[in-house]
């Protein structure tokens, strides 16, 4: 699975990811949060407006020292938005860059020292990205979870997340995708999209 293609478990580990960075807020995700999730991204809603919504949720619950313990909390916020985003058409649409693979140069320019040792392996996805390929990053994803298989951080992280996962839905691709998206995100790697 190429990450930042838009799949499912991509899409739904940010999410959780978001507010557990964002907010601090972590829960016990279940099956039928599992599945709140799962429609947002079959109904393709954007992250933006996801994090917006999430964003809204929170701060009222904030205010009313009541934060949310589960995905459904933020249903009729994502519902409300979503149909908004869908009224307005796509308005609110960022402008496109002059080189919408500017930030694959810049990245490689500020390659963090934890990346170094692949250096090579992100220039060859990049090149071929620009090229209009859908690269497989596959074998720089086996490298990355090597590289940082005994990283504390992100094995406590890991734990947590599983931990708080239904039985059901703690599956080894699951915590691959987790572990990845962390990665990702933690050294803002772009995206390949």
């Amino acid at each position: 699975m190429t990450r930042g293609c838009g799949s499912d478990y991509d899409y739904i580990i940010r999410l959780i990811q978001y507010l557990d960075v964002r907010h601090n807020i972590r829960f016990f995700i279940t099956s039928k949060d599992f599945d709140v999730l799962y429609r947002w991204w079959e109904k393709d809603i954007p992250e933006s407006l996801l994090r917006e919504s999430l964003d809204r949720v929170v701060e009222r619950g904030r205010r009313r020292q009541s934060l949310p313990e589960r995905f459904s909390a933020f249903s009729y916020e994502v519902r409300k938005n979503h149909q908004s985003f869908l009224q307005l058409g796509s308005g609110s649409r960022r402008q496109e860059a002059a080189d919408p693979h500017a930030e694959f140069a810049e990245f490689l320019a500020k390659l963090p020292v934890e990346l170094e040792f692949a250096r090579d392996d992100f220039a060859a996805l990049f090149a071929k990205r620009r090229q209009g390929e859908m690269p497989d990053s596959g074998p720089l994803e086996d490298r990355l979870l090597a590289r940082f298989r005994d990283d504390d951080e992100l094995n406590a992280k890991a734990a947590w997340f599983l931990k708080n996962l239904a039985t059901a839905l703690r599956r080894p691709e699951i915590e691959r995708r987790y572990r990845l998206n962390y990665l990702w995100g933690k050294f803002g790697i772009p995206s390949l999209d």
